[in-house]
């Protein structure tokens, strides 16, 4: 699957226009695509035709909610076609995780715990470089950048591309960026200027389709559907339909980027000296205890206490060398998801295996 998410911290440049349409033309190429709105102004949401009193759960429950899983809260639009919508609500999130352990994470955590049966998942991001928009980046394989013909386009790219730069070197998550020429009208000479600016300086990041200004974006949008099911003749549709196909002949498959690797990272036992801080994702579960060869295999082993986002957590001071272990979880015996080290038992089953230095 690849997530893709589509970000400017410069406003008028076309990302939910980009965003909304682009789903729709993927989902007419038979591809599976969930759009989720991560803008508190739902402007996705109300682009797609879904008003905010037309739903109970959307991506405010995604960052707040640890039970609420994306296949609780999205909506089938059409065949194909899936949103998460948010409203207003959704500028509450920065507020309540202030001070938060790993807020910026929420998002990528919630969707490597849901059912996620799709090609592509969009992710539509406010005008801005805050908590929302990094979610959505370390939550993404792929970042779509719309730029449009003014001055502050350029800069607006070298700001965003800064952001990427510090997630790879911060956080060793590394995105593919795409340009896009984005509600553009190729006629002035300063348009054309800045086009082949982008081209020399991004030539690489930079895609092929343009999507030309035209008013068929803005009557779709208040009509609430896509221009490829509005006027479907139209030229904002062709556009459309030629970055759809530009996107899907490039056939990278990211498989949510690095799912697996950022699950060991988030979860999992990590070392710090003699002492190891587990955290493990059993969201169903009552009671969750942790034994091994440093408890004797004891079923009551350590219990871990279950925090406010829904994963459960304990710290162990153990001596260096090679410890097997295992959760019981609400008496159920079971090797840790998040810790691909693990040796065979006597009973036919895996212990999870963990080295301190």
């Amino acid at each position: 699957m690849r997530v893709i998410a589509l970000a400017n911290q410069k406003g008028g440049c076309g990302k939910t226009t980009v965003a909304t349409n682009l789903a729709s033309a993927l989902a007419r190429l038979e591809k599976r695509v969930l759009i989720l709105d991560n803008d508190p102004q739902g402007h996705a949401t109300l682009a797609l035709g879904v008003q905010e009193r037309e739903f109970t759960l959307g991506t405010y429950d995604l960052y707040l909610t640890s039970d609420v899983l994306v296949e609780d809260a999205c909506l089938e639009l059409e065949p194909g076609l899936h949103l998460v919508p948010a409203g207003v609500e959704l500028s509450a999130v920065e507020q309540a995780l202030a001070g938060k352990r790993d807020r910026e994470l929420r998002l990528r955590r919630t969707l490597s715990r849901s059912r996620l049966p799709y090609d592509y998942l969009l992710i539509d991001n406010p005008p801005s470089v805050g908590l929302l928009t990094f979610n959505a980046l370390l939550a993404s394989g792929e970042v779509i950048i719309p730029v449009d013909a003014s001055a502050f386009s350029l800069q607006a790219v070298r700001k965003l591309r800064e952001t990427l730069a510090v997630l790879r070197e911060k956080r060793g998550h590394d995105l593919i960026p795409h340009l896009l020429l984005s509600n553009y009208d190729t006629r002035p000479r300063f348009a054309r200027r800045l086009a082949a600016e982008f081209e020399e300086q991004y030539d690489r990041e930079l895609l092929e389709t343009i999507l030309h200004r035209s008013v068929r974006y803005h009557e779709a949008a208040s009509a609430g559907c896509p221009v490829v099911r509005f006027d479907a003749a139209s030229r904002a549709a062709l556009d459309i339909r030629n970055l759809a196909q530009e996107l899907v002949a490039q056939e990278v498959n990211l498989e949510v980027v690095g799912l697996e690797h950022w699950t060991e990272l988030l979860h999992g036992p990590q070392v710090s000296g003699d002492r190891v801080h587990f955290l493990v994702d059993f969201p169903k579960a009552e009671s969750v205890r942790l034994t091994g060869t440093f408890s004797d295999w004891s079923a009551e082993g350590l219990a871990l206490e279950r925090r406010a986002d829904g994963l459960w957590e304990c710290e162990a001071v153990l001596p260096a060398g090679r410890h097997e272990y295992r959760y019981v979880v609400d008496g159920i015996w079971r090797a840790d998801p998040h810790n691909r080290e693990a040796v065979s038992n006597a009973f036919g089953e895996t212990n999870s295996l963990l080295e301190v230095p």
